[in-house]
């Protein structure tokens, strides 16, 4: 006969604190997302790769053969999914002595520290823009530097000079990012979306995107930069001054985060002690192969 000890009963009491977990995870504001493509994932790795396009058209004279052109092939990037826990163990005294107090607690903040590190992990790239601690592109380069490697066999930049938002640095930002060419030194159709920055930034660039005028002059000018419809995405993970212009979200170009696991909450009992172990655990990875839908701004040293 089946007997209901205590460890037994560990695993089945408290039903709804999953559900209760899981909605506070929601609530935890993931501002990553606003500047990540993010996609599923069923493989253990994901593979991008992309290629230069051909050239411009070529005039063809009557009676001459027409010209031919090729495209030149990129290089492959593979997002290789990291798995990410955490867990928590709650004696049975303590159980005992604080039933949903304990469990409650622990799954909240179980669920806080998923979304956290998520954010952080994301945010991370940005911190580390120019740098190749972390991530590099397709082309071995870090996220935002100057010379990254066009198929053509020339380079190309995506980085500023460190530079304070002003209405001239954001206006130059927005033409360079715009005037970023492709593989084969066509115009690419992009323009800036959005911005993001720490919150070190956050009210500069709303008198800089709000103002009708132009901000903090005395000149009646019109403030062009107001009608630009930029977006203003203020994570509070970046934590310098540092800041980005981002084009429009791409499924295969820019910043792509993929989910193979989502974070997702277990519990299991000891039968030895009558413990419970809580745990937290997801599967996901975040890379850049093509970097041209970004443009970043460093901070001054």
């Amino acid at each position: 006969m089946a007997t209901e000890t205590r460890s037994r009963f560990n695993n089945a009491m408290a039903p709804g604190l999953f559900a209760w977990a899981k909605e506070n995870f929601k609530r935890y504001p993931q501002y990553w997302k606003e500047y990540y493509s993010t996609r599923t994932s069923k493989r253990s790795y994901e593979e991008s790769s992309y290629s230069s396009g051909f050239g411009y058209l070529q005039e063809k004279p009557e009676g001459t053969a027409v010209q031919y052109d090729a495209r030149f092939q990129g290089p492959t990037k593979r997002w290789t999914h990291s798995t990410w826990a955490l867990a928590c163990r709650i004696t049975e005294e303590a159980i005992d002595d604080d039933l949903y107090g304990a469990m409650k607690g622990a799954m909240k903040d179980l669920g806080v520290s998923a979304a956290a590190t998520r954010h952080l992990l994301a945010a991370r790239m940005l911190m580390n823009a120019t740098a190749t601690t972390y991530h590099t592109c397709g082309d071995g380069k870090a996220l935002c530097v100057s010379d990254h490697t066009r198929l053509d066999g020339s380079t190309w930049s995506n980085v500023a000079s460190a530079a304070d938002p002003t209405e001239a640095s954001l206006t130059a930002a927005i033409n360079n990012f715009e005037g970023i060419v492709d593989h084969r030194g066509k115009r690419y159709d992009q323009k800036a979306k959005t911005i993001v920055c720490g919150r070190n930034w956050k009210f500069t660039f709303q008198k800089l995107l709000k103002s009708s005028q132009e901000p903090e002059t005395n000149n009646n000018a019109i403030n062009p930069l107001k009608d630009y419809n930029l977006k203003l995405v203020v994570d509070p993970e970046i934590t310098d001054n540092r800041w980005f212009l981002q084009g429009e979200k791409d499924e295969d170009v820019g910043l792509i985060w993929f989910d193979r696991k989502k974070p997702t909450l277990s519990r299991h009992g000891d039968p030895d002690t009558g413990d419970v172990i809580f745990m937290i655990k997801g599967r996901w990875s975040n890379e850049c192969n093509d970097p041209r839908q970004i443009y970043g701004v460093p901070p001054f040293s």
